[in-house]
């Protein structure tokens, strides 16, 4: 005779009699389904996450409800009715509603789903999220006063997902622009040539910052992630590199260990001097006459009340820097005031990218210690493949050293970068106009302007690339009729037209008032290019040598067309090879490739 069976055999067989194992795979399947929807359609329609969250939620709760129904309840074509017991259920016959029919439909169309969610998806070998943009944050203090915090906070978020090599930020210039011009996510992310964009608000209460940021994939457009962040102001630092973490593993890239390690290593600051360090960034990037005093006042005042503060350190080196553009510092007091800013900086911080590439103008123009100078730049970029300043940078060292198709790269990887900016673009003319190809040196000095009409730069650049022009065509009586015989072009003009004498009585004026041999002891190398003019080679060569030996040779540049005539001389390229340059032109002016 055979065993009875089990207590558990027999409640298994109860189970599936009760239809309870098909209603678990029905509400499971059911489930799946509205998760997949709710995912899928719930940011773009601009639903909070805390909405999915809850549908999610009520989702997970409602299993187990289900399941006790099933087991308490049928349901059959006359309704819901309370389950009966095993005599009662021979004794009569009923229809149950949830068949083998309903249990395969649902089955069909989670799997469905399932594909449609596995194609909606980037699949890990393919089109993942490498390229973002951060819009300008929302200021949910609607105080116009507060503004410069929330660019600080923009400008932080920006600064810290650059340090992630895997991944493509889009520099600050190019998306400032989208602030008072909102588009559709779509459009502003092929405009800059990304595959996602972020935006956010900053909220700053009492001594408590909350920074609310969402992640949105452009094409096709679908919400990806939103999360909110509240941090004392003393820890400010770790709120940037909290949410720069969260979108990396959001999109899935995988930090490697010196990135997962320099995220988690934010100090604490002192609020008051953290302040003070975003009102001077704030003035440093206006670069203007009567922002960059205000800067170093800020500055100052910030690293004076917290020494520990590396970002205001390295803001205050390059804010030095800029003075002598700005405020007429002297080149020399300038960069002696820089030096120890950075220094502090690296000894506080030994991985803030701008810090190695500001050392790096330092060791090139105040020490001429090129491999340094190159060391330094390369180690920014390092550090942050993204960082706009530090390309521009290390372009700008390049096209000094001659090396011109690499800086034409750094200066295109720029623009690539922050392709709003008219720095790179301004490079990329320089680099054309220095290799006499002045057409698309126009084209892009104009570029510049229309970026920024008010650029000191560009104008003077363009005038040049425009009568090297007519120089090239041969039309020297235009030039010397635009350009006075007390300017380089005019006077190379008149001596291509053979009018010597005029060149000539200039000179003479010169001399005679002492200006002419006072500027050969101050400034040599400005009376190199005078006589080279005028074809007297080896009083140009001299005083280029003597400008080598006093020192100055930081303004030594020797890729102007008034050198071209020495550019044969064996004493010009040894004057070149000292200096570390390539020669880059013949003596016709043209490209030695």
């Amino acid at each position: 005779m055979p065993d009875p069976p089990s207590r558990f055999t027999t409640f298994l067989a109860e189970l599936r009699r009760r239809r309870v194992f098909r209603v678990a795979a029905v509400y499971g399947g059911v489930a799946f389904i509205l998760c997949q929807i709710v995912d899928a359609t719930f940011g773009s329609m601009g639903i909070p996450l805390w909405g999915e969250r809850l549908v999610f939620a009520l989702l997970a709760l409602g299993f187990p409800v289900a399941i006790a129904l099933a087991w308490a309840f049928d349901i059959t074509d006359k309704g819901i009715v309370r389950a009966k017991g095993k005599a009662q259920v021979l004794a009569t016959s009923r229809r149950p509603i949830l068949t083998n029919w309903t249990l395969g439909i649902v089955a069909v169309l989670a799997i469905i789903v399932a594909v449609w969610a596995l194609l909606r998806e980037p699949s890990p070998g393919g089109a993942l999220i490498s390229s973002i943009a951060v819009l300008p944050l929302e200021n949910l203090m609607n105080d116009p006063e507060q503004d410069y915090f929330v660019d600080g906070m923009h400008d932080a978020l920006i600064s810290e997902l650059g340090k992630i090599g895997a991944l493509r930020v889009i520099g600050r210039t190019s998306v400032l622009g989208y602030r008072d011009a909102p588009k559709p996510i779509p459009e502003i992310a092929q405009e800059l040539k990304v595959d996602a964009i972020v935006e956010g608000s900053v909220l700053l209460v009492g001594g408590e910052v909350k920074i609310t940021a969402q992640l949105v994939a452009a094409s096709p457009e679908r919400h990806l992630w939103t999360d909110s962040y509240i941090r004392s102001v003393s820890n400010v630092l770790s709120l940037h590199s909290e949410v720069a973490r969260a979108i990396a593993k959001e999109i899935g890239l995988a930090l490697t260990p010196e990135e997962e390690a320099y995220l988690a290593s934010a100090p604490q600051v002192n609020p008051e001097a953290y302040n003070l360090y975003l009102k001077g960034w704030y003035f440093r990037n206006l670069g203007s006459e009567e922002s960059m005093p205000k800067a170093v006042e800020y500055l100052e005042q910030a690293v004076a009340l917290d020494p520990g503060l590396a970002r205001a350190w390295v803001a205050l080196g390059q804010s030095y820097l800029m003075m002598q553009w700005t405020s007429g510092w002297d080149d020399d007091y300038a960069l002696d005031r820089m030096k120890p800013a950075l220094d502090k900086a690296l000894e506080l911080d030994p991985n803030l990218p701008e810090a190695h590439a500001g050392l790096g103008i330092y060791q090139e123009l105040a020490q001429y210690d090129i491999a340094g100078a190159e060391t330094s730049l390369r180690r920014a970029l390092e550090l942050d493949l993204d960082n706009v300043y530090a390309r521009h940078e290390y372009g700008v060292f390049l096209a000094r050293r001659g090396r011109l198709d690499e800086s034409l790269a750094e200066f295109r990887r720029a623009h690539d970068l922050d392709p709003l900016n008219p720095e790179p673009l301004w490079g990329i003319g320089v680099v054309y106009l220095t290799t006499r190809h002045y057409d698309k040196a126009v084209e892009y000095l104009q570029a510049v302007l229309e970026l920024a009409p008010d650029n000191w730069l560009a104008p003077s650049n363009m005038a040049s690339a425009k009568r090297e022009i007519l120089m090239q065509q041969g039309r020297y009586a235009e030039v010397a009729e635009q350009a006075g015989v007390n300017t380089r072009v005019g006077r190379r003009a008149r001596m291509a037209m053979g009018n010597v004498e005029e060149v000539y009585t200039f000179r003479d004026s010169l001399m005679s008032t002492g200006e002419l041999q006072q500027r050969e002891r101050e400034n040599p190398f400005w009376s190199a290019r005078f006589y080279a003019i005028m074809g007297e080679r080896d009083k140009a060569l001299s005083l280029l040598e003597k400008a080598y030996e006093d020192a100055s040779r930081r303004g030594l540049y020797l890729y102007d067309p008034e050198f071209d005539s020495l550019r044969a001389e064996p004493r010009f390229k040894a004057l070149m090879q000292k200096l570390g340059l390539r020669e880059v032109f013949d003596q016709y002016g043209q490209r030695i490739r």
